[in-house]
């Protein structure tokens, strides 16, 4: 891309800062546009730190219409300068809706350099943020419904989708480990997709659905119920796993970020001189009182009779009254889960109409 011919990751450096910024982003050579991205990622903290930032709006708007710029990036050297404006964006605007920024998650996860452990890097903390935009619960599902997607995908190159996989696996575990357990019951189940890859014979993959796994457990105090029928060996793993973490480490569960309309609420009650609960997550979830959903199902009510029902919408009913009894805040540990996971499991993987299954992975993800 340089003008001379030679490769722009070896261009001289070069002083760009007097021409529009517009004109940079636009430029095919690299080096202009990461000056670009630098000039704007340093503003944009300049105007955040002065004060009013709806007063100087001009570099959060110019970022906005280059988001594709951004992911369009293809060598490290673009795509840290890119991605790290594109984080400062989304840390510093006033002004972001929640839709303009989720379809982000899909997109880095569908980025042909997200097997780069630098690109994973950049991006999980741009998905962090993201999170804090669109909520845990918005965020799981766009993951799973692009691993659904690309799993289905006839064209696919199987090493590059299993870290693809992995990479959402991470994304998981850190959305657990960065808001807390108890903002991570998503109407889109994660657990079906962690379980499913857990087995899989790719150690990346592997590790990173364990990752999950652990710190699922970490937060509950126990293993999860969804993880009773796992392979004996796999479980043992697990289990192992759980025992190489310290006391401290475990009792140091606690959120470690805030929804921006919770850190919102939080400045304004400060201003005014209320005050905010700060009790961490980890301690709340553990005073919540536990609801044993199973009775709540009707008598006589199986999950097995799904498979007896011919058609979708009673099917979609029948498995309705499972996720609207376990849909609560914390639910009492009952062996009666673990039976339902291998019936769950076969539905999953039998039933071919989608609003069952999202149903059935709704089901699980409620029950994890």
């Amino acid at each position: 891309e340089g003008g001379d011919g030679a490769p722009e990751e070896f261009e001289k450096a070069q002083d760009y800062s007097h021409e529009p910024l517009q004109a940079r982003l636009e430029s095919k050579v690299l080096d202009r546009r990461c000056s670009a991205y630098n000039e704007l990622t340093t503003q944009m903290v300049s105007v955040t730190e002065a004060g009013d930032v709806t007063k100087d709006e001009a570099h959060f708007h110019l970022l906005r219409q280059h988001l594709d710029t951004c992911l369009g990036e293809t060598l490290p050297k673009g795509q840290d300068a890119a991605l790290s404006a594109l984080a400062t964006y989304l840390e510093k605007c006033p002004a972001i809706e929640a839709e303009e920024v989720l379809g982000l998650v899909r997109r880095l996860v569908e980025h042909k350099a997200i097997d780069k452990p630098k690109m994973q890097q950049l991006s999980t903390v741009v998905v962090m943020l993201v999170a804090e935009i669109c909520e845990c619960p918005a965020v799981i599902g766009e993951l799973m419904a692009c691993l659904t997607d690309l799993e289905a995908a006839k064209k696919k190159t199987v090493g590059f989708f299993k870290k693809q996989v992995a990479f959402a696996m991470k994304l998981v575990q850190q959305l657990i480990a960065d808001f807390g357990l108890p903002k991570m019951n998503s109407k889109v189940g994660y657990m079906p997709a962690v379980l499913k890859h857990v087995a899989d014979s790719d150690r990346g993959l592997r590790e990173a659905c364990y990752g999950v796994l652990v710190e699922l457990s970490v937060w509950m105090g126990d293993l999860p119920d969804a993880t009773k029928d796992m392979e004996a060996s796999k479980k043992k793993e697990l289990v192992n796993r759980l025992a190489a973490i310290t006391d401290e480490d475990k009792a140091q569960r606690e959120p470690r970020r805030l929804y921006r309309g919770e850190r919102a609420a939080q400045a304004k009650a400060t201003a005014t001189g209320g005050s905010v609960s700060t009790t961490g997550a980890g301690g709340a979830y553990n005073r919540l009182e536990t609801v044993d959903a199973l009775r709540r199902l009707p008598k006589g009510w199986t999950l097995e009779k799904v498979f007896s029902i011919e058609k979708w919408k009673e099917k979609l009913q029948h498995l309705q009254v499972l996720s609207e009894a376990v849909a609560a805040k914390r639910l009492q540990p009952s062996e009666g889960y673990a039976a339902l996971v291998p019936a769950m499991a076969r539905l999953l993987k039998a039933e071919s109409n989608i609003p069952v299954l999202t149903e059935s992975a709704k089901c699980v993800g409620l029950m994890a």
